[in-house]
């Protein structure tokens, strides 16, 4: 039976981490790659308008590989947002493709569609990453049904291969104050789901303040006394802290089969989007969010004493040229055709007339037999309403 909500353990009874070291190596390079992006897409890509809509996650890359690191069931869901790039590269997104979505090339995710940093991920032994959605605060409740039907895999339907698969939704401070962060956080502690909400907190939603959002511009200290929901929250830039609370809140979820919220500060380094010059913000606010980048505190957090400097110099030469080698492929890929811009707008169907079906979620791509159904309409003495119909 799973435990009670209130034997879980908040932030200040945890026991001291005793799990395995980050592989520092990976994070190192993931985030000089993460950085090497953003870098070019502002730089050049932008200036030239080859990218037309930046968004950078300068600030917010460093805790989001440390979340990759320890999504790893092969049942997990995930759902994210616009500046969730680092944590898509951790999890299996090539360098080519992250960067052919802003470049609106063919076989991107967005396919010149949408914003360029959109992402979804069918599973492939690995999560499956829910298609992202535009609206902020959208990715809460897919999460949360995500969560739910794990839940009814493994409890009515008895598949063990789901004991320790969670939903991890991914968001800013500001998409806390939308009604699909409170009907999810709602759904997920009266149902008791397997769900973590990970909140990185830059302190700004575009151009306002956190704290004309949120009262007290903490969410996390305003759920404290919210039943059936476990709180940790820290330092999304200092390394020993941050990834010591990633690994401890991903475990509980798994293990208490209950929803989790973690908040992690960070910052945004640079503009809600490329257009955004930041002048609201004052220098000593800038200066004090470039003091905290996380690059820099990883930097002299692992060297000298994981990496050397050489060995570090290597990872950023290696991001570097690599992410430009990305580019490049990106680039030589044609694109869109005008024409497919309303295929699968509405439903399609191939040649000989049948549908063509989706590739990954609901049911037809799990072999289910669907019952033969008719357009002859068969009428029936008593009325019944469509739910009805709709469950027979």
């Amino acid at each position: 039976m799973p435990a009670p909500v209130a034997s879980i353990p908040r932030l200040g009874t945890l026991a001291p981490r005793t799990g395995p070291q980050p592989d520092w190596k990976r994070v190192a390079y993931l985030l000089h790659a993460s950085r090497a992006l953003d870098d070019i897409e502002e730089s050049k890509l932008l200036p030239e308008r080859k990218v037309l809509y930046q968004f950078s996650a300068r600030g917010h890359d460093f805790a989001q590989i440390l979340l990759g690191l320890h999504l790893t069931d092969s049942h997990d869901g995930v759902t994210v947002y616009y500046r969730s790039r680092p944590l898509m590269l951790t999890l299996g997104v090539s360098l080519e493709d992250a960067a052919a979505g802003p470049l609106a090339r063919t076989g991107s995710f967005s396919g010149g569609r949408d914003i360029g940093v959109v992402f979804n991920m069918p599973t492939h032994g690995g999560p499956t990453v829910l298609p992202a959605v535009g609206g902020v605060g959208a990715q809460y409740t897919p999460a949360a049904g995500w969560a739910q039907a794990i839940r009814y895999r493994r409890e009515a339907l008895g598949d063990s291969s789901y004991a320790h698969s969670i939903a991890v939704v991914l968001g800013g401070d500001a998409s806390a104050a939308t009604n699909g962060f409170w009907s999810a956080l709602t759904i997920a502690t009266t149902l008791r789901l397997p769900m973590l909400f990970y909140i990185e907190d830059n302190g700004f939603g575009i151009s306002v303040s956190s704290q004309l959002q949120t009262p007290g511009g903490n969410i996390a200290a305003n759920l404290r006394s919210f039943a059936g929901l476990t709180i940790l929250e820290g330092d999304g830039t200092d390394p020993g802290e941050a990834a010591e609370l990633t690994e401890r809140a991903v475990a509980l979820v798994r293990e208490e089969r209950a929803p989790l919220l973690l908040r992690l500060t960070v910052p945004r380094l640079s503009g809600h989007s490329g257009q955004d010059t930041q002048t609201y913000k004052s220098p000593q606010t800038v200066a004090g969010e470039r003091a905290r980048d996380p690059l820099g505190r990883l930097h002299r957090y692992l060297v000298p004493s994981v990496l050397s400097e050489i060995e570090w110099s290597a990872l950023a030469q290696q991001g570097r040229s690599d992410v430009e080698a990305a580019i490049e492929r990106a680039l030589a890929r044609p694109a869109p055709d005008p024409h497919e811009v309303t295929r699968y707008v509405f439903a399609e169907t191939a040649s000989d007339g049948a549908p063509e079906l989706q590739q990954q979620g609901g049911l037809a791509p799990e072999g289910h037999v669907f019952a033969r159904s008719s357009v002859t309409p068969q009428p029936e003495p008593t009325r019944i309403n469509m739910l009805t119909a709709i469950r027979r």
